[in-house]
């Protein structure tokens, strides 16, 4: 399924680093970015970091929930990644990591003409950065794919900053390779034995991107 020759062969990843308790990338000039999960956890609204305190001062395994759902989306990443790349799975995971690949099969089928899996972009223009789940075809159009494992169904609503991080995903892909990629595939799998697709438009997030870088450098002065 994989079809990396669409890259430049010139092009270089960035590399993972953390600190703060957060996600940043190095780049090949030596530059040190923040991802854009760490730009948009910063500018989250006072309504949402209200809401998740809440429910982590009401849910006396908020801990516990959190700790596990981080460890199931890695694993199912993983089986998707190896899925993609026709790699055989060797590692151990968890029955409910494979209940979340199943359940995302039937639209992982709709993947085709991969341009790279897991590939650490960054922008010199932005000075952001971040890891995208899959760049390839869905559909026949070029998209940055992203999964999602989740304990219930979500909202279209919940899912701008997912929408956003899409964005900018297809804006450091194109700085980079000048390829541009104009669609946002958001895959979830949820434990309610339900899957949902969403796709959007790159072009309908950018200002809200925008707002959003603005907002995270603002804080920093």
């Amino acid at each position: 399924m994989s079809s990396y020759n669409h890259i430049p062969i010139n092009f270089q990843q960035a590399k993972l680093i953390e600190k703060d308790n957060a996600h940043y990338y190095e780049t090949p000039s030596g530059e040190i970015f923040p991802s854009i999960t760490t730009i948009l956890q910063k500018t989250m609204s006072i309504e949402k970091k209200e809401s998740l305190q809440n429910w982590k001062d009401r849910e006396v395994a908020a801990e516990y929930i959190t700790s596990e759902a981080a460890t199931i989306g890695t694993e199912t990443h993983k089986l998707i990644e190896n899925y993609i790349n026709d790699v055989r799975q060797t590692d151990e995971v968890r029955l409910l990591t494979v209940a979340h690949f199943n359940n995302l099969i039937p639209f992982l089928q709709k993947i085709e003409d991969v341009h790279g899996t897991e590939l650490r972009l960054y922008s010199y223009a932005m000075k952001l950065a971040g890891t995208s789940d899959c760049i390839a075809k869905y559909d026949g159009e070029l998209s940055i794919i992203d999964y999602k494992t989740k304990r219930s169904d979500q909202k279209e609503e919940w899912m701008t900053d997912h929408f956003i991080q899409g964005t900018a995903y297809a804006k450091m892909f194109k700085e980079l390779t000048g390829i541009e990629v104009k669609q946002i595939v958001i895959l979830v799998s949820s434990e309610k034995n339900s899957r949902m697709e969403f796709v959007k438009n790159t072009e309908d997030y950018k200002d809200l991107l925008t707002q959003r870088l603005n907002q995270y450098y603002d804080i920093l002065e």
